[in-house]
C-alpha cells in the first residue's frame, strides 16, 4: 500500500527514500585569508552560497555546506569522494594545491593534497552504496 500526502495543487505518491537516514550538514575550515581559500575552493568546483569578509558558506554535493572561517591555517582535515579521481588531481594541480599520487584499489583509489593554506585533503574515488 502507499500513503499519499497532498498538496494544495495536487496528489502524489509518497517515495520510498532509499538514502541513509543522516547526512553531514555542515564542516569548518580554517582559513588565514577567507576570501582567497574562499576563491581556491570555487576554482575546484565547490558552489558558493554566501560570502562575507568574516566567513564563507560553499556547498558540496549532497547539500553539505563547507564554512570557511578564520582560524589556524593547516588545522583542518576533509575526507572527499568524486566520481572522477584522475581529472579532480589535475583540476587540484592546476589550481595549486600539492598532491600525492594516486594510490589505486582496497576499496578506492585515493590521493592526499594539501590546499594553499596548508589543510589536508584525502580525495576518494566514489564508492557511494546506492543512493545518497
Amino acid at each position: 500500500m502507499i500513503d499519499a500526502v497532498s498538496s494544495p495543487q495536487t496528489l502524489h505518491p509518497k517515495a520510498v527514500d532509499a538514502r541513509p537516514r543522516f547526512g553531514i550538514g555542515h564542516l569548518g575550515l580554517a582559513a588565514s585569508d577567507v576570501g582567497a581559500l574562499t576563491s581556491f575552493y570555487v576554482s575546484i568546483g565547490m558552489r558558493l552560497v554566501f560570502q562575507t569578509e568574516r566567513f564563507a558558506i560553499l556547498e558540496l554535493r549532497g547539500g553539505t555546506h563547507l564554512i570557511v572561517q578564520p582560524g589556524e591555517p593547516g588545522s583542518t582535515a576533509l575526507d572527499l569522494i568524486v566520481d572522477d579521481i584522475d581529472e579532480t588531481k589535475n583540476v587540484l594541480r592546476s589550481a595549486g594545491a600539492e598532491t600525492s599520487e594516486i594510490t589505486r584499489g582496497h576499496p578506492h583509489d585515493r590521493f592526499i593534497a594539501t590546499d594553499p593554506d596548508g589543510n589536508t585533503l584525502v580525495v576518494n574515488s566514489n564508492h557511494a552504496i546506492g543512493p545518497v
